[in-house]
């Protein structure tokens, strides 16, 4: 990619709403055509017609076309698209990197949590990262619009990346969306599973699995919610001030479980994503696991004084 007017960072997050899902715009091939020529080792992660029409005319390069990566739980999809990076990444040099980012279930919420994580979780990555949007429908909030303005830096135009005024740094953007929530409705009823003053893992764990047995959830999820529970629970016994209370509640459609203690509340939502130190023996990753169990983890002061805290997690069924 050119330089823009902005700073050059290592991670460059570019976005383009393409006009039309069937055909790819000059720019967009402008774009790759002058990485190849650069040496520039390109992958492209879309679908095989998209992919093809982007190669076709590249001179013979380093150029590669992997399956899409599918859009799911936020960590998941940072996750894999930062396994992609790591593996692709050449020695010395950059990577352009073009996506196509598209919910398999119409849902774009999931998409503009994963876009904002990315630019903090690939920040220091030497990364040209074009994604690609299809045609917005104009219909519910966010669309791929809304997504693509708020969460990338820059914005491919006829002329090229411009700089993009609508984007939001991601801490910020992510911690408006994370108040904006608020508790969920499941919790104005009766709780499953209410367990007070916790002292004892391996009491939680047993009456966890109790509680879970019958829902609609899957027992391999069922066993990632547990653990995520646990993780939590365990930062808060050991980094939290007691007592340190755990509630459940089950419907058929999803699972909420709030775990709150009362220590002072840590107010970032970027934090647990990515390993801190890739050695799962060392410990110190229990966030980042419980993050990558469910399909959202938020934290928030436990009542209106803000005293306490309290961490949700929730997951779908």
């Amino acid at each position: 990619m050119g330089q823009t007017t902005s700073e050059t960072r290592e991670y460059r997050h570019v976005g383009h709403l393409l006009p039309d899902a069937d055909a790819v715009p000059r720019a967009v091939r402008d774009l790759v055509a002058a990485a190849a020529r650069r040496g520039q080792r390109i992958v492209l992660a879309c679908p095989a017609p998209l992919a093809g029409a982007l190669r076709d005319g590249l001179p013979d390069g380093d150029v590669r076309t992997v399956a899409p990566v599918p859009s799911g739980r936020p960590p998941e999809t940072v996750a894999e698209v930062a396994a992609l990076v790591d593996r692709e990444l050449p020695a010395d040099g950059r990577l352009l990197l073009v996506t196509c980012v598209e919910p398999a279930d119409g849902d774009w919420e999931p998409c503009l949590d994963s876009d904002a994580l990315l630019n903090h979780v690939l920040a220091e990555r030497p990364v040209d990262h074009l994604c690609l949007f299809p045609p917005d429908p104009g219909a519910g909030a966010p669309g791929p619009e809304e997504v693509a303005r708020l969460t990338h830096p820059e914005l491919l135009t006829d002329a090229g990346p411009e700089l993009n005024d609508a984007y939001r740094e991601p801490g910020e953007l992510l911690r408006e969306r994370q108040r904006r929530r608020g508790p969920d409705p499941l919790e104005e009823t009766v709780p499953t599973l209410s367990l007070v003053d916790l002292d004892d893992m391996r009491t939680l764990r047993r009456a966890l699995h109790r509680a879970l047995i019958g829902t609609a959830l899957h027992p391999d999820a069922a066993q990632d919610f547990v653990l995520a529970i646990d993780e939590v629970t365990t930062n808060a016994t050991e980094h939290g001030v007691p007592p340190v209370d755990v509630q459940l509640w089950c419907s058929p459609d999803r699972m909420v479980c709030a775990i709150t203690d009362r220590g002072v509340c840590f107010d970032d939502p970027l934090a647990g994503y990515g390993p801190a130190h890739g050695d799962m023996a060392v410990g110190g990753m229990g966030l980042w696991l419980a993050r990558r169990s469910v399909d959202s983890l938020t934290a928030s002061p436990a009542d209106a004084s803000g005293a306490g805290c309290t961490v949700r997690l929730v997951l779908n069924a």
